[in-house]
């Protein structure tokens, strides 16, 4: 399959969660085990931080709030211990810059802190773009987020890969014509893209 153009997740394709953040959450500040799902999940305020309805400190004050967390604590500690790199993929995607010259899209449910992690990483060079949720009020699986995907490129849908670790982001890509593939693990993926590209 000739490819073009990667649209790719960020968070738990490029970034994946750090366990010790949740641990700390729960040793040092009695957390619930559910609380990444306080977090995330759908009905949370994370909905309305990811679409720009909600500014990303409003969103940490009210989870610091819900946990019984003072609000500057909880905020060093997400940025402390967050996310870590998953170091083979980041690999993989600059091999394919750097072999097939693939144009390399973000197309990221995130706060408006997204940019900033990146260069915290030294990741902004993997990407040609960034189409981050929280800024352009769009958020995956609303198939608007990959029209305005397709807007940024030049690549028929046909020679654009989704790359993303949710399998319920896919279906609106696909209708759309872009090749989809779901993140489980890198040894996984890196299978999988391989019978893909041959």
């Amino acid at each position: 399959m000739d490819i073009h153009t990667l649209f790719l997740d960020i968070g738990g394709v490029i970034l994946e969660p750090d366990p010790r953040f949740w641990e700390r959450l729960r040793v040092e500040f009695g957390a619930p085990d559910n609380a990444e799902q306080m977090f995330y999940g759908e009905d949370g305020p994370w909905n309305a931080c990811k679409t720009g309805l909600i500014s990303y400190q409003d969103y940490v004050a009210h989870m610091a709030d819900q946990l019984g967390i003072e609000r500057a604590v909880l905020a060093s500690l997400r940025t402390e211990l967050e996310w870590i790199v998953i170091q083979p993929m980041v690999d993989w995607v600059r091999q394919m810059r750097a072999q097939r010259s693939i144009e390399v899209i973000a197309v990221s449910n995130a706060d408006t802190t997204l940019e900033e992690r990146l260069t915290q990483f030294q990741l902004t060079d993997l990407f040609d773009r960034i189409i981050n949720s929280a800024r352009v009020g769009l958020a995956k699986p609303d198939p608007a987020i990959y029209q305005l995907a397709l807007s940024f490129t030049s690549s028929p849908p046909e020679s654009c890969l989704f790359i993303d670790d949710r399998e319920r982001n896919m279906a609106a890509a696909e209708a759309l014509g872009i090749k989809t593939l779901v993140f489980r693990s890198f040894p996984e993926f890196s299978e999988d893209v391989g019978k893909l590209l041959r």
